[in-house]
C-alpha cells in the first residue's frame, strides 16, 4: 500500500515517482545504520527506496518517521538519520514526519545547529494530523483518507484506552468496507495498526483480531 501512502501524504512527489518499479524496503538497512547505544530507542522509521520517471540509475531514498508523542530530540534524530543515510547510499533523501500526538503546540520542522560561527539548518516535511481539518484530510479514492479521518475524530474525542480504540478501529473498517475496499486492503491496514498501536490488555489485541478476521 505505499503506493497509496506516497499519493496521500506526498501528492507533488508522486508524480515523479516510476510506479512500475518495485519499492525497496531497507528497513535493516536502516536498523544497521543506528549505534548499538541507540537501539533500545527504535521508533517507527522506515526507509524505503523509489525510484523516479528520470532513469534507471536515479533514484530516492525516503525516510519516514511516525511521531506519537512530545520528544525534545526527535529533530536531532531526524538530522542524525539523513546525514546517515546520505552517507551510506550517496542518494537523495527526502524526510517525512507524520505527527499523531495530542499536542498543538508540538510541531518539530527542523533541526539547527550553532558553534563560533558554523550554523547548520536541516528542514523536513511534516504532517500534523491535529491540525488539519476534515475538509483537507478527504483525497478521493485514496484509503488513507478514510484512515486519517477516523483516526482525526478518534483523536479529538480522546479515544485513548484499549477500549475506546477498538470502538474507533471498528468504526474505520465499516468506513472501509462502505467505501468498497476489499478484504484483503482493510486487513493490510488494520495489520499496521495492530503493529504500531499499543494496548494495555490481551483482551483488547484479542477484540482487535476479532475484527482483523471477520468474515
Amino acid at each position: 500500500m505505499f503506493d497509496d501512502f506516497l499519493r496521500y501524504f506526498s501528492p507533488e512527489f508522486s508524480k515523479k515517482v516510476n510506479f512500475k518499479k518495485k519499492f525497496e524496503f531497507l528497513d535493516k538497512e536502516l536498523d544497521a545504520l543506528v549505534p548499538e547505544a541507540e537501539a533500545g530507542k527504535r521508533y517507527a522509521d522506515k526507509l524505503v527506496k523509489v525510484f523516479t520517471k528520470k532513469g534507471k540509475a536515479h533514484f530516492i531514498l525516503l525516510h519516514v518517521e511516525v511521531q506519537g508523542y512530545k520528544d525534545i530530540n526527535f529533530a536531532q534524530r531526524m538530522y542524525d538519520y539523513f546525514y546517515r543515510i546520505r552517507d551510506r547510499w550517496k542518494a537523495d533523501v527526502t524526510a517525512l514526519a507524520l505527527y499523531t500526538d495530542e499536542d498543538k503546540n508540538y510541531l518539530p520542522t527542523e533541526y539547527v545547529y550553532e558553534f563560533e560561527g558554523t550554523t547548520l539548518t536541516y528542514r523536513f516535511n511534516t504532517f500534523k494530523l491535529l491540525h488539519k481539518t476534515e475538509q483537507e484530510l478527504e483525497i478521493l479514492d485514496n484509503p488513507f483518507s478514510i484512515v486519517m479521518r477516523v483516526a482525526h475524530k478518534a483523536l479529538q474525542k480522546q479515544l485513548l484506552t484499549d477500549a475506546e480504540q477498538i470502538i474507533w478501529k471498528t468504526e474505520l473498517v465499516r468506513e472501509l468496507y462502505q467505501a468498497g475496499y476489499l478484504k484483503p486492503k482493510i486487513r493490510n491496514i488494520l495489520n499496521f495498526i495492530r503493529y504500531y498501536v499499543s494496548f494495555e490488555s490481551k483482551q483488547s489485541i484479542k477484540s482487535l483480531n476479532n475484527v482483523l478476521t471477520w468474515e
